[in-house]
């Protein structure tokens, strides 16, 4: 997760169409491998134990590398255990927004985890460390300039990095876990399942959120001083509560660099969800759910809009701050169609939407976004899965009222603010148990809400029209 941010070579468009269209279509024409199994999505960061598979049946697959040459095995006595999955895009814009181009970003992505139990002794004990290995440039922040960062895993700057570090302590069967340490609150809240499919950041952490909370919010790459708990009411209901720090980098945008200094003196973020999780029967079928309502309250010191990154310059912007931000939030996930032969292969939906109602500090006001999944659509193919996602942010009005005021008294008046919205086709297919190829296209509206171009203040920065494919190698 990047913050978002309006900065001050092209390729054919044609030639990128063509490129994507070979890609998926060689994709589409592979034969089912003998050693086909269901692979997670490839969504980075998850933990073992956290990943929400689009499919009930998911299993961890071989890796690359194996077992290491004996070190998994001889680790998993002392109950260590890790992940590393490289992740990588090749992404362009072809058409509109600041400027086209195409560049690389990547995620070398470790993941540790530590049962105490066997370590030890220690009774439901575990900690869990995260490093990052960022690598490329930001698509969205130098050639876009679009708010729903094109890139799950785009950053700046390109560097290593600590992520999560906590520990947990399990009670009551499993039923109660608490944790204590550094926490991503994208990993905890407003998860759709079915949404880790998609590629563009803002169907993980919802992009409008990173736009709106200090310092872009406790999320990728950027975790922050807090504890959060998890009950298990039964096997249907859940509920997840935590205190954090107000702002994940603290007074000064350089001081988690390398995710080494932990500010704990800028308010405090407040998060309650509730999870309701139902598995419906359709004739033979299981048909999962997750149904979500939650929100959260920071008490940290808010910035009014004008003086946010909005993509415009105000001359004499609102020099005031205010203490306090909210938003409320509700999902649903839900299995609507399975095929006849099979328990996990078929449609997935979903649907989210978030209100942060405080006009004069939350650049988004409303949020929402709603996309499709199907798992195995193509005879040969069972653990892919293609996607069609949307979504869509409301700025805030008062944003237009501030450049309707600028723009009575200016010769070169800013863009009146609009929605961005955004839709992405992408395709997920495992090549090989460690392997996953992932082509996708996304066409962005509005980027930035209508955002001014860098070096034209009096022209919009225009529909962009994006292509990539990602490679995912689990180590």
């Amino acid at each position: 997760m990047s913050a978002w941010r309006i900065p001050c070579g092209k390729r054919s468009s044609l030639i990128a169409r063509v490129y994507l269209g070979l890609v998926l279509g060689s994709t589409l024409c592979l034969p089912r491998p003998a050693w086909a199994q269901t692979l997670p999505p490839s969504l980075p960061r998850l933990t073992e134990e956290e990943l929400l598979p689009t499919r009930s049946d998911f299993e961890i697959p071989q890796t690359l590398l194996g077992d290491w040459g004996g070190m998994r095995s001889w680790l998993n006595q002392y109950g260590v255990s890790f992940t590393l999955n490289q992740t990588s895009d090749y992404i362009g814009n072809t058409r509109g927004g600041i400027k086209q181009g195409f560049v690389y970003d990547g995620l070398l992505d470790l993941e540790i985890d530590v049962d105490l139990n066997k370590a030890i002794g220690w009774k439901g004990g575990k900690v869990h460390l995260t490093g990052y290995g960022i690598q490329g440039q930001d698509l969205s922040t130098q050639y876009v300039g679009n708010l729903m960062t094109v890139s799950n895993i785009e950053s700046e700057p390109s560097i290593a990095k600590l992520g999560e570090a906590w520990i947990e302590q399990r009670l009551f069967d499993d039923r109660l876990s608490l944790r204590g340490g550094l926490l991503e609150a994208d990993r905890y809240y407003m998860i759709s399942p079915t949404a880790n499919v998609f590629v563009n950041s803002t169907f993980g952490f919802p992009d409008a959120w990173e736009a709106n909370m200090p310092g872009s919010g406790p999320g990728y790459p950027n975790a922050t001083p807090g504890a959060l708990a998890r009950f298990a009411i039964n096997n249907d209901w859940e509920v997840t509560a935590s205190v954090m720090n107000g702002s994940p980098i603290g007074p000064s945008t350089k001081s988690m660099s390398y995710g080494l200094n932990f500010p704990t003196d800028d308010g405090v973020l407040s998060w309650l969800e509730v999870n309701y999780s139902p598995e419906f029967k359709l004739g033979d079928h299981t048909m999962p759910g997750y149904f979500k309502l939650g929100g959260w309250y920071n008490s940290a010191a808010i910035d009014n809009v004008t003086l946010s990154d909005s993509g415009r310059n105000f001359i004499n912007p609102v020099n005031t701050s205010y203490r306090g931000q909210y938003s409320v939030y509700g999902l649903v996930d839900q299995a609507v169609f399975r095929e006849n032969s099979a328990d996990t292969q078929g449609l997935n939906v979903f649907t989210r939407v978030t209100f942060n109602p405080q006009t004069d500090r939350n650049l988004v006001t409303w949020y929402f976004d709603a996309g499709i999944a199907y798992l195995g659509l193509f005879d040969g193919r069972p653990n892919d899965i293609i996607g069609l996602g949307f979504g869509w942010a409301k700025f805030t009005p008062y944003l237009n009222n501030q450049v309707s005021a600028q723009n009575a008294g200016s010769s070169t008046p800013m863009p009146l603010p609009k929605p961005e919205s955004l839709i992405e086709l992408t395709y997920q297919a495992p090549l090989s148990p460690w392997l996953t190829m992932q082509p996708f296209l996304q066409i962005i509206a509005n980027p930035g809400g209508s955002a001014s171009m860098p070096n034209n203040p009096n022209q919009a920065i225009p529909h962009a029209t994006v292509v990539g494919l990602r490679a995912n190698v689990a180590f």
